[in-house]
């Protein structure tokens, strides 16, 4: 298991849950890798492994994954993300559904569309 220690983070993505994937991908040139093969390697997503606890501290929030024995562990400045492990997280089941949208900017925003797939699960 390893800690990914993310600082200064205002808005965490609500979406983010335990038994997500994580991934991290290098955004710099580590020194001394100027032949192509490095140079290749830059924006490459790499798999970290499934998120297994969240722990948040003002904006400051830790991130404890099951490495996995193919895992890559992120170093400084790596972007990181995730997605869902499973698809049945994302499904929403049953009649009702409820949406927010918040806009967090201050200028004012316009909504262009919103869509949905809906399959009827009833008999």
């Amino acid at each position: 298991m390893i800690t990914i220690t993310l600082n200064n983070i205002r808005n965490l993505n609500t979406s983010l849950q335990v038994g997500d994937l994580i991934y991290a991908t290098p955004t710099i040139i580590q020194a001394g890798s100027d032949d192509f093969e490095a140079n290749t390697q830059l924006g490459t997503n790499r798999l970290v492994g499934i998120l297994r606890r969240i722990t948040v501290n003002g904006n400051v929030v830790d991130l404890d994954v099951d490495n996995l024995s193919t895992g890559y562990t992120p170093v400084a400045k790596d972007f990181i993300m995730f997605s869902k492990y499973s698809q049945m997280d994302g499904d929403v089941i049953g009649y009702y559904a409820q949406a927010t949208f918040v806009n967090n900017s201050r200028k004012p925003a316009e909504l262009f569309s919103i869509g949905s797939e809906i399959t009827i699960n009833s008999k």
